[in-house]
């Protein structure tokens, strides 16, 4: 009999008396496995995303929803390649019709998951009554010379008068006081953005000019300072494609001069330990490397990160509890200042990286924290909430990226000069105020248009991508009781004029200038006369001559 006689005989009799047919092959019970493990994919990608797409982007939906596309669109891509007849064939067929409805019901509920307008998952908080943070703004930083930056001279000169000293000391004159910032012996971390080139890390015209204000302490300064950053295995220190008048000054050149005077500055990649977990200094553990929380945080679901680390010169750090000193075996974490220096960019996913976003380069990506995922829920939030907050943020706004779509790559040709500099106390505050007066402003300056933008960037937008981190973040360090504010209006301004002739002072040259410019609140001032727009309101007026006052003085240094 042959075979096909066989078969024929055989669908006659009853399952099992058949000698000799042909078992169902093990391969057809393995695409039913496959199918069930597919359809319990879908299911979890469903339940765990709910109303809320973004949640597709945590890892566990993302790992589920490659199974179920691969198991149910994979047989769509055979059925096209297939001739028509036996893709419609196939289509028909009772396995292509449960295929069919089941993508098509993939399709279908993320499409109506993504409809959905509900409340965000966590509740956004209010702002404090009372708090008015700071903003030191300087609308056009002198450049670069060989020693320092005159923006930062002037940003430093203007915290000082308004009350901010960069220095701790007994005497006080325009930059130091009794509750400045750092100690004469103080140690120094500043946090800078490592990781991209060109104009995607910070200037390192402004790292130099913070150094050079650091050190030239009134008591004498025999501290350290550390430049660091964590790049996620993309940083770099030495490049030759820098952010900086001079592009191929690197970082590491920048250190390398002030070490050549004799200071103690280093800079310190922790993208070398990212990958190591250790515990605290008073536990026993001496070794570089990350600290990383226990649990998951409840409202962000990320695992706290921070570095701890031996500078070049033996100095013990941790990121969260300041110096270590092994023989005291004892933490000074009033001895450590931080001073955070981000960029200000677009970001093609989370709208804006600024501020708040930097401290991407503190925690480590690494060790199960889920941190980079974490940013849309407030993650950085909880890092400056539940390690460390930053003493100063000094943003970089000389060269900042203002196309939406782009970022946090920035390269020379895409950037936007704005020349300006700003800082503050307040991340989240900086972070608003400068999208909404530094990066809007450039965004509509190179054509874009609000449809472009209003969903990502708009910082007055409350469901903008943006805001929708930030206010999370703030939700965060509220929660921890640190006072902090999204609301513009709530942020005290001041504004470096003044300095007509850009040579570091406001004198008698300024006084001539400013009679001539100052014509009151009904004229808008010409571009020589632009440094006197004390309140930036575009006059120049007796509200800006009570300005000039505080900041009038034959020579600031």
């Amino acid at each position: 009999m042959d075979h096909d006689t066989h078969k024929k005989s055989c669908r006659k009799k009853p399952p099992g008396q058949c000698r000799g047919a042909s078992p169902r092959p093990r391969s057809h019970r393995r695409g039913i496995w496959g199918i069930l493990l597919g359809f319990a994919a879908l299911l979890w990608v469903l339940f765990r995303t709910g109303t809320k797409p973004s949640r597709v982007s945590y890892p566990c939906q993302q790992s589920a929803l490659a199974l179920a596309l691969t198991t149910f669109a994979g047989p769509f891509v055979v059925l096209i390649i297939a001739s028509r007849a036996g893709a419609v064939k196939r289509l028909r067929s009772r396995w292509g019709k449960l295929i069919g409805g089941l993508c098509g019901s993939l399709i279908l509920a993320l499409w109506a998951s993504a409809s959905f307008d509900l409340e965000p998952v966590v509740q956004r908080m209010s702002p404090p009554q009372g708090h008015h943070p700071d903003l030191y703004f300087v609308r056009q930083a002198r450049g670069a010379n060989p020693h320092t930056f005159g923006g930062v001279d002037d940003l430093v000169t203007l915290m000082g008068v308004k009350g901010f000293k960069l220095h701790r000391s007994t005497g006080t004159n325009l930059t130091s006081g009794p509750e400045g910032l750092i100690e004469t012996d103080g140690v120094v971390l500043l946090k800078i953005n490592a990781q991209w080139p060109e104009r995607g890390g910070t200037n390192t015209d402004v790292v130099r000019g913070v150094i050079r204000n650091i050190v030239e302490h009134p008591d004498g300064f025999v501290g350290e300072i550390v430049v660091a950053d964590n790049g996620q295995g993309y940083g770099y220190l030495d490049r030759a494609d820098s952010n900086a008048e001079d592009v191929t000054q690197s970082i590491t050149d920048v250190v390398a001069d002030f070490a050549d005077e004799g200071w103690r500055v280093s800079a310190r990649l922790w993208d070398g330990i990212n990958e190591i977990p250790v515990v605290e200094y008073d536990l026993g553990d001496h070794r570089d490397g990350y600290v990383v929380g226990t649990s998951l945080d409840p409202q962000t679901s990320i695992r706290t990160s921070y570095p701890k680390f031996q500078t070049v010169h033996g100095t013990f750090i941790s990121y969260k509890y300041g110096v270590w000193d092994p023989d005291l075996a004892l933490y000074d974490i009033k001895k450590l200042a931080v001073i955070n220096m981000p960029v200000l960019k677009t970001h093609a996913i989370y709208g804006i990286t600024a501020s708040v976003k930097n401290f991407m380069g503190v925690v480590t990506r690494q060790l199960s924290t889920d941190s980079h995922n974490g940013v849309g829920r407030g993650g950085m939030g909880t890092i400056l909430a539940d390690v460390r907050m930053p003493d100063l943020t000094i943003l970089d706004a000389i060269w900042i990226l203002a196309r939406p779509g782009f970022g946090p790559a920035a390269w020379y040709d895409n950037a936007s000069f704005t020349n300006q500099l700003a800082a503050s106390t307040d991340p989240v505050a900086l972070d608003m105020w400068a999208a909404h007066n530094i990066l809007i402003p450039q965004i509509i300056a190179n054509g874009y248009e609000p449809s472009t933008w209003s969903t990502k960037q708009d910082p007055g937008n409350p469901d903008s991508v943006f805001r929708n981190y930030l206010d999370r973040s703030m939700n965060e360090m509220l929660l921890a009781t640190i006072p902090t504010t999204n609301e513009i209006d709530d942020v005290t301004l001041h504004v470096w004029t003044g300095d007509w002739d850009s040579d570091g002072d406001i004198d008698l040259v300024e006084l001539v200038e400013f009679a001539v410019c100052a014509i009151g609140p009904a004229a808008p001032l010409e571009g020589a006369c632009s440094p006197f727009d004390f309140d930036a309101n575009g006059h120049a007026d007796l509200r800006d001559f009570a300005s000039f006052q505080n900041l009038f003085t034959s020579s600031f240094k």
